[in-house]
């Protein structure tokens, strides 16, 4: 059974893991770090800081985290009204990035292009410029492993340099080079490692798009969707304007993400929790809950949002928690409510049940297990 953790932190901001593989709460190793929210799924556990800034915990693992940017340097030949041919070279990354050149009998290949040519460094389209000085590392929780390198896996390396020749773009591309091919290209390759596993790393701001204003609660999960299973969870926030948020481009291989997408909610919300499947509450300032329909692969972030009334007409809900198949609110009295009927084909549930006792907050494992949270902690989740 492979090991998990129970993440918690207190109300000043320490935090704490619990392994199932050991018996006591084990403290960050940075003593400076101050988070005052965190949320957690398939191996990894995220939180708000003190700061406002995201960061994100990556459980170690013996399989690194490495990220191949890939550049196709593609030449295109045409002729001249002097005889000279036309040369574009072409990146393609997962940085995509493009490098035009023209030749001619004089000269050879130049940068010195037509104005109706790509630019000299662009993306895979050619309509955006890229250079290749604009591949940098996404955040200092990378680090490249080495320089660029021409692919050498097209035919022998030491006939071919790497190069494929074609007729034209788009066409398809061989080693052998005929006396019709008019364009050729070779595959560049570089790697990064990410180099944070086991640390809580500080997730950077989007640039150039606007980040969301200062988050107040996140939440991770979607990562077992109903019609498919092993896949990486998902991050949503909430911002102190009551907007909703989510993260975009979260990948085994970017484990960070990319950017933020603003979600549009009737009404402002104060807290939302997302089950690992397609189940996502949220709890509105005015104590009446929203729930997310339509989520699935294809649409990550959903279609609409159902209205549903707390538990208590005299009082208001207070945290909401979600699991796989499971809905539990705390209302302000501190009374546990269960939501009956609720699955992926009904979402909002049929009824709420009142379960003994009385909680600051709830949360929900990854099998449906409800933990509770006393005064002394100010947030928890597992992973």
């Amino acid at each position: 059974m492979p090991i998990t953790l129970l993440w918690a932190v207190d109300v000043y901001g320490r935090v704490y893991s619990l392994s199932t593989a050991g018996q006591r709460w084990v403290r960050a190793d940075d003593m400076l770090l101050e988070l005052k929210r965190v949320t957690a799924g398939k191996g990894r556990c995220w939180g708000i800081g003190c700061d406002h800034h995201i960061y994100l915990n990556i459980m170690p693992s013996e399989t690194s985290i490495r990220y191949r940017e890939e550049t196709y340097e593609n030449q295109v030949r045409e002729k001249t009204e002097h005889g000279g041919f036309i040369s574009i070279i072409l990146h393609f990354r997962v940085f995509l990035c493009v490098h035009c050149q023209r030749w001619n009998p004089v000269d050879g290949f130049t940068d010195v292009l037509l104005p109706t040519d790509r630019w000299p460094w662009s993306d895979i389209t050619g309509m955006n410029p890229q250079p290749l000085h604009s591949f940098q590392l996404p955040s200092r929780s990378w680090e490249w492993e080495g320089d660029w390198y021409v692919d050498q896996s097209c035919g022998e390396p030491s006939q071919t340099g790497g190069w494929e020749y074609a007729v034209d773009f788009p066409a398809n591309f061989s080693p052998d080079k005929k006396w019709n091919s008019c364009v050729r290209r070779r595959r560049w390759i570089r790697y990064r490692r990410y180099t944070a596993q086991g640390t809580w790393a500080k997730i950077p701001l989007d640039n150039p798009r606007k980040p969301p204003l200062p988050l107040c609660d996140i939440s991770c999960g979607g990562w077992e969707m109903s019609d498919q299973s092993g896949r990486y969870p998902y991050l949503w926030g909430v911002s102190q304007q009551g907007q909703v948020w989510f993260r975009e481009g979260i990948h085994p291989r970017v484990p960070e993400g990319t950017s933020w997408e603003e979600v549009e909610v009737p009404k402002e919300v104060a807290q939302l929790s997302v089950g690992p499947g397609d189940l996502l509450w949220a709890l509105l300032w005015d104590g009446n809950l929203l729930v997310r329909t339509g989520l699935s692969l294809d649409s990550p972030t959903g279609t609409s949002w159902l209205e549903v009334e707390s538990p208590s007409k005299e009082v208001e809900a207070l945290h909401v928690a979600v699991g796989v198949s499971v809905v539990w609110v705390v209302t302000k009295d501190y009374k546990v409510w269960f939501r009956r009927g609720v699955n992926s084909h009904n979402p909002c549930g049929s009824g709420w049940i009142s379960i003994g006792g009385e909680m600051m907050m709830v949360d929900v494992g990854l099998s449906d297990q409800d933990r509770s949270a006393a005064e002394t902690l100010r947030s928890m989740s597992h992973c």
